[in-house]
């Protein structure tokens, strides 16, 4: 009985969210490399800013991302986006780093010490999101590579930064 109720109300609502493909603002999770809180506003229907709260390498870091949307326009379903945009991140990271090289007449001998660094760069994205607009919520998969470049003693970056999102839409 609880299953065909549950099974009712989710006719209504697609019967009334029928044709809206558009939503103003969404938070979530997203899971992956980079795990955190994510919060997303719509400015347009094809433009939006996400920020998130995120956790890299035991460290914590706050994130902007500037989206563009474009719908796919798949035979079999409309409610898929492709989106990719440009952004930057601010936090810090905790590393292994050399602190001492010890020499003796066994060999060389390297001490590390783990370090928190700030760190500030560069983070791309490029994403598929389906807009499940009945429940409301959306499913997403994003790959997200960025370039530290302040933090440690050197530059680093990362290509596949990559996770799942689900964001409640309101």
């Amino acid at each position: 009985m609880r299953s065909i109720g549950l099974l009712l109300i989710m006719t209504l609502l697609s019967y009334f969210s029928e044709g809206q493909e558009f939503y103003e603002k969404s938070a979530g999770l997203s899971l992956g490399s980079t795990s955190g809180l994510t919060f997303k506003k719509f400015f347009t229907e094809s433009e939006a800013i996400e920020l998130t709260l995120s956790g890299r390498n035991d460290g914590l870091q706050l994130g902007a991302n500037y989206q563009f949307y474009r719908p796919m326009n798949l035979a079999f379903n409309d409610r898929f986006y492709l989106h990719y945009g440009i952004g930057g991140h601010l936090g810090y990271e905790k590393f292994n780093d050399l602190s001492k090289i010890l020499s003796n007449a066994e060999g060389t001998a390297f001490i590390y010490e783990r370090r928190s660094f700030y760190v500030m760069g560069v983070d791309l994205d490029l994403g598929v999101e389906y807009r499940w607009l009945e429940v409301p919520v959306t499913i997403g998969f994003d790959l997200r590579p960025y370039l530290n470049f302040i933090g440690m003693r050197y530059i680093r970056s990362q290509f596949w930064d990559a996770g799942l999102s689900v964001k409640y839409i309101f």
